[in-house]
């Protein structure tokens, strides 16, 4: 996980809440707020499945230090809307205001100390439990409280939608049938597909998703402006990612101290915060090096695991804030010049044994994340095998909170990645890649698809890009590349608890992946077109819950996550245009 490590992964994002961030404005327009009433209760995760994508070339290490920003990255366009798209309405001046959003959606998998926050028209939402276990109550449409389905991720009962409907038995993680249910049930007419509809099903779900987010390794608070904390954290003024990768050295301490002033941010707007150690101490490994690959020597697994078990309470001396997780090693399969240590699956899981404890006996207990192989298929398929022992060891499996992966064997230009297997019952996250260099549209349309492999036949519920430099290379803060808007298309709409729903009927020219938040029904879509001709598509969404009104915003040459003019739903239809090499999110509330 060098510096500039280069590969890049496109998707299309189809999603309508924000407005056009602006150079003027330094950040994105606000996210607009739903209308609706009280909160559905949340339902139990279910399934992804899907082929294995081609393996691609393994990626090459650069060297530490930063990227020099090269190139200017194309201006926004128009000022962003004013707060007055709260109401759902269009503020005046340039810019539009949001046409609804989400309300009070809880952080999901929290610590069990979050609290949901209010909907605008209904019941509080309530307090999020543990990240395997927990319950999630929500206040009703009329008054009465409903109880959300379980949170483990093998999935469990939904109950009680937030109009009064019955959610249904969601089915497991990944692989295997879809879910059905667990969304909250509308109160419209059901409509009538028509030949040629792409078809939303919100009746079967897939996971539920975590997050988008960054590392910031290696970088110095020096490098975290006030500017670029609103852009990369702020939901309404940003992009809204939630997730922030940060490092562990040999000594115990943070790889970079940018960490001690993005990662309050982060956990301020309800993220996720997370560090991964490279290398243990060179005295504690067989080759006497903190570089070069290397062993952690078994008579050191309780003193290596004990540091970074440590590692909470410094960051919370330096911030303030709890920290979220740690990983058990960065890249355990592959040996480079810097910072490295390389475990065996057995090996990996025998140490999970010394360090799970450890984490779940703090106050309060640390989520672990493994085993972050270099190669996506070294965790499913080749290799090593790192996600099969840690799901094949009953005590590795109960010590794992997320099974990590990084994507440097996959193609740049692929939409597939390898599916694990049905019977996984982890979150599943891919907590790393760099993708192609320059501030233009296809280094965008990359990273979207990246996401949209991830997601769907990949069927992570967070992504994880390389660090700061590598994001905003071609850019700035000020003035940024097609990447972070392209990302925005999702991180910015697709939030934490956000559900995956079923699609059917995209044509080949197109990927197009919906989700749905189970407590108000507003969803997601994002589409992408990687094309040199624009593509008219006609969306269904099925079931009485189908969304009234729909904005897009659009990642293009010549567009920076701006909103297009709404478009009516009509008996569940509706139609667009896809621009050529354009991501889309379609935001539509009901």
């Amino acid at each position: 996980m060098a510096a500039g490590r280069g590969v890049f992964l496109v998707l299309a994002t189809a999603i309508a809440a924000g407005c056009a961030y602006s150079k003027m404005d330094t950040g994105l327009g606000p996210k607009p707020q739903s209308s609706d009433g009280g909160s559905a209760g949340a339902s139990g995760e279910a399934g992804t499945g899907g082929d294995s994508g081609e393996a691609g070339t393994e990626h090459q290490d650069g060297a530490g230090g930063s990227t020099e920003a090269g190139g200017a990255g194309a201006e926004a366009g128009g000022q962003a809307g004013s707060s007055a798209g709260e109401a759902g309405v269009p503020a005046g001046g340039d810019g539009l205001g949001g046409s609804a959003g989400q309300a009070g959606v809880t952080n999901r998998g929290g610590t069990g100390t979050e609290d949901g926050g209010t909907s605008p028209a209904g019941g509080t939402q309530g307090q999020s439990g543990s990240a395997n276990g927990g319950r999630e109550s929500g206040g009703g449409n009329a008054g009465g409280a409903a109880t959300g389905g379980q949170e483990n991720p093998s999935g469990g009962q939904g109950a009680g939608g937030a109009n009064g409907g019955t959610a249904g038995t969601a089915g497991t993680l990944s692989g295997g049938t879809a879910g059905s249910g667990g969304a909250l049930v509308g109160d419209k007419t059901p409509g009538t597909p028509q030949a040629g509809d792409i078809i939303i099903d919100p009746a079967t779900s897939y996971q539920t998703m975590d997050g988008f987010g960054i590392a910031d390794i290696w970088q110095g608070q020096s490098t975290s402006s006030a500017e670029q904390r609103t852009l990369f954290w702020d939901p309404d003024q940003g992009i809204g990612m939630s997730i922030l990768r940060i490092g562990i050295d040999e000594t115990g301490q943070i790889m970079g101290d940018a960490g001690f002033v993005e990662g309050p941010v982060v956990s301020g707007f309800g993220g996720k915060v997370w560090a991964a150690p490279f290398s243990p101490p060179a005295n504690l490994k067989d080759n006497n090096d903190v570089n070069n690959g290397g062993h952690l020597n078994t008579s050191a697994y309780d003193t290596w695991a004990s540091t970074l078990a440590a590692f909470p309470a410094y960051y919370k001396q330096n911030t303030g804030d709890d920290l979220w997780g740690i990983s058990a090693q960065t890249e355990p399969d592959y040996v480079t010049t810097y910072q490295s240590c390389i475990y065996s699956a057995t090996q990996m899981n025998d140490f999970i044994k010394v360090l799970g404890p450890k984490l779940k006996a703090l106050d309060p207990p640390v989520h672990l994340l493994a085993a972050e192989a270099s190669l996506w298929s070294h965790t499913w398929t080749n290799g090593d095998r790192y996600g099969v022992a840690i799901e094949g060891d009953a005590t590795v499996s109960e010590l794992v909170d997320v099974i990590a992966t990084h994507d440097y064997d996959g193609d740049v230009q692929s939409t597939t990645r390898p599916s694990p297997p049905g019977t996984m019952t982890h979150h599943l996250w891919m907590t790393e890649v760099s993708y192609t260099p320059g501030a233009a549209i296809l280094p965008g349309l990359d990273i979207a698809r990246g996401i949209y492999a991830a997601v769907t036949s990949g069927g992570v519920s967070g992504w994880v890009y390389w660090w700061t430099p590598s994001f905003l290379d071609g850019g700035s803060t000020s003035d940024p590349p097609k990447r972070v808007y392209a990302m925005g298309n999702y991180s910015k709409f697709v939030r934490p608890g956000y559900l995956r729903v079923d699609i059917s009927g995209v044509p080949s020219a197109v990927q197009i992946v919906p989700f749905m938040n189970p407590l108000d029904g507003t969803f997601a879509i994002v589409a992408q077109n990687d094309g040199s001709s624009a593509e008219s598509v006609t969306f269904f969404v099925s079931g009485p819950g189908w969304p009234g009104t729909i904005t897009p915003y659009i990642t293009s040459t010549g567009s920076n996550l701006d909103p297009d003019a709404p478009i009516t739903a009509v008996a569940g239809r509706f139609s667009a245009t896809l621009e050529a090499q354009s991501v889309t999110t379609f935001v539509g509330v009901q």
